[in-house]
């Protein structure tokens, strides 16, 4: 299948890097540089019947992803890969019924708490006074001061979706909030 090769050409060529470059077959990084085609591939895993495959990179993501990094990011791209990615891969291995871990997964813990995090880095940029975010964020910095104000407005819509599910599995409605304000 053609997904499978696009995930093996990925892990064997550029993993972890963010991206893999086709021509070159290398990796690269520039979108985070914390493994986004892996932690946007997760869910697509499971979805796949890829259960080994899943778990194994679910727990790698536990055990080695951290956002405290010095990227400056597309908060459209991050939302919807990075902060997608891990909100759809912590439901789907949250829920017993779909048996794709084998070994206890934390329905409080794991994803969610890297999903939390990158979403608290993230909300600064929803902190404006039109309500429309800015573009970009630097993860650890914040928004820059020289940060432009003009952004895609199709992009402060589709916030909600990513947002909002992350302030319902917490109990946390700053993030929803943000993102209805900003659509």
């Amino acid at each position: 299948r053609s997904s499978d090769l696009g995930y093996d050409s990925y892990m064997a060529n550029a993993f972890p890097a963010d991206v893999l470059l086709p021509l070159s077959c290398t990796g690269k990084d520039g979108w985070g540089s914390f493994s986004l085609t892996l932690v946007d591939t997760l869910d697509a895993l499971a979805l796949l019947g890829n259960r080994t495959e899943f778990e194994a990179r679910v727990w790698w993501v536990v055990e080695h992803l951290s956002f405290d990094v010095d990227e400056t990011v597309s908060l459209f791209e991050t939302t919807i890969r990075a902060l997608g990615g891990l909100l759809s891969a912590h439901l789907l291995a949250a829920d017993p019924q779909l048996r794709l871990m084998e070994a206890p997964y934390d329905p409080h813990g794991g994803l969610l708490l890297l999903a939390l995090d990158l979403a608290e880095r993230l909300l600064p940029a929803l902190d404006t006074p039109s309500g429309i975010p800015y573009g970009s964020i630097h993860l650890r910095d914040g928004v820059s001061p020289t940060e432009s104000t003009i952004t895609c407005t199709a992009a402060a819509g589709t916030l909600a979706l990513e947002f909002g599910a992350l302030s319902r599995l917490t109990g946390d409605r700053r993030f929803e909030d943000a993102a209805l304000r900003a659509a």
